[in-house]
């Protein structure tokens, strides 16, 4: 394990404005007492860190020894050789026993061009944001309900609580800048796939299939007038929390983080009332969850000390008591046994279970460099799809040609599917 002496040179990190960044300042104050050694934050607002980090690592001296990146950006940052494989900063690295890989998204296997157990470990989570289903307990319990085990259940639990209590069953996050992320579970869950890699530069399609086309039309159903607000393709996270933390709809699937602003009472009316849950499962019984962490990496393009001072920092991030400190301090754990620890008995930390079941399921849905483009190419299809602009099986058609362009152009070679 490295060193925690307090000799380690100073270090740059960027990072991005968040809800949670005071809780990851506390952890980085913490990390000064204790050792000495002194982490610097370089915050940008979301939108333009992933470019300081392209313009730091691509530089032949790069301006930060940590760069925090988005699960969508991983695998252009990965598979550009941007970053020091942790195994060769300090030889046999590991994550920590106990800590998340997120589908195994801290790790790149160069040759398949892709997240991979076997892979080089690239990178240490900081933050485990995935998607959990939110449900008003206090609604539950007075209308006799169950937490849902299948899709059916879930919207079965939204007609009765539309009926009986005249708010919405639901919500869904079907705004085109939000539903790719949304969508995910739902597609996972039916055993389909917006790809698969199956080779060294191979994919398959896996979007527009029957398994695929079941797990749309499961979306819309949820996502229905019936049970969900109006024009449910405007609605992005904002909408959907706010809609949750004024009563006004009683279940969502959304992430992680959000679990604070419900239980705020300067901004929540449901404070004590949520709750959440896994995500519920498919036809076959498959759990999925949308991975939406972030992992802090080290580039190549700095000193070896320089790596090393990074490497201490994230090596003392990850212990279970510093995760629950992590925890109390309002950030989002990225270990999935702190329901263990004395956090899973305090009934402010509920949500706890839920996030660890969900975040053993996450998957990352567009395991390739391109990542960013994709989503915003298919986001447009689902998003006419709910707003009845395109029916299930154009949107998938549609999605899937435009994903297997962009596949293409990224030097896969690609088997599609036949049209629906």
């Amino acid at each position: 394990m490295p060193a925690h002496a307090k000799d380690q040179p100073d270090i740059t990190m960027a990072i991005n404005q968040s809800p949670w960044l005071n809780s990851f300042v506390a952890m980085v104050d913490l990390y000064e007492e204790e050792t000495g050694n002194v982490v610097n934050l370089d915050v940008n607002p979301f939108g333009g860190l992933l470019e300081k980090i392209r313009n730091s690592v691509r530089g032949s001296e790069g301006t930060y020894d940590l760069v925090n990146i988005n699960s969508l950006w991983l695998s252009e940052i990965y598979s550009g050789g941007f970053l020091a494989p942790l195994g060769e900063v300090q030889e046999g690295y590991t994550l920590q026993d106990g800590v998340l890989s997120y589908g195994a998204t801290t790790n790149w296997d160069a040759a398949v061009g892709s997240f991979s157990p076997d892979g080089a470990l690239m990178g240490v989570p900081v933050n485990g944001n995935v998607q959990v289903l939110y449900y008003n307990q206090a609604i539950y319990d007075e209308l006799g309900l169950s937490i849902p085990d299948t899709w059916d259940d879930l919207y079965a639990n939204a007609k009765k609580i539309e009926e009986a209590k005249g708010i919405y069953g639901f919500v869904p996050r079907a705004a085109r800048d939000s539903i790719v992320y949304n969508i995910t579970p739902y597609i996972f869950s039916h055993d389909a796939a917006f790809f698969r890699v199956t080779g060294p530069g191979q994919a398959a399609i896996g979007l527009n299939t029957t398994e695929g086309l079941a797990a749309l039309k499961t979306y819309l159903k949820i996502s229905g007038e019936d049970v969900a607000p109006p024009n449910p393709g405007a609605i992005a996270q904002g909408e959907l929390i706010q809609l949750l933390s004024t009563g006004k709809a009683a279940q969502a699937i959304a992430v992680i983080a959000a679990w604070g602003a419900l239980e705020n009472p300067n901004e929540s009316r449901v404070v004590g009332q949520m709750s959440a849950s896994l995500i519920p499962a498919g036809p076959g019984g498959t759990h999925a969850s949308s991975a939406g962490h972030w992992v802090a990496g080290i580039p190549k393009n700095v000193s070896a000390e320089r790596q090393r001072a990074a490497l201490a920092f994230l090596d003392w991030f990850q212990s279970q008591a510093l995760q629950v400190k992590y925890v109390e301090a309002g950030g989002v754990p990225v270990r999935g046994d702190l329901a263990e620890t004395g956090l899973g008995a305090n009934n402010s930390y509920r949500f706890l279970g839920a996030y660890s079941a969900n975040a053993a399921n996450a998957v990352m849905g567009l395991p390739f460099a391109a990542a960013a483009e994709a989503s915003d190419a298919m986001a447009l299809h689902f998003n006419r799809a709910v707003i009845g602009e395109e029916s299930p099986e154009v949107a998938l058609n549609a999605a899937a040609e435009v994903l297997a362009g962009i596949l293409e152009r990224n030097g896969f070679t690609v088997t599609r599917q036949p049209d629906l």
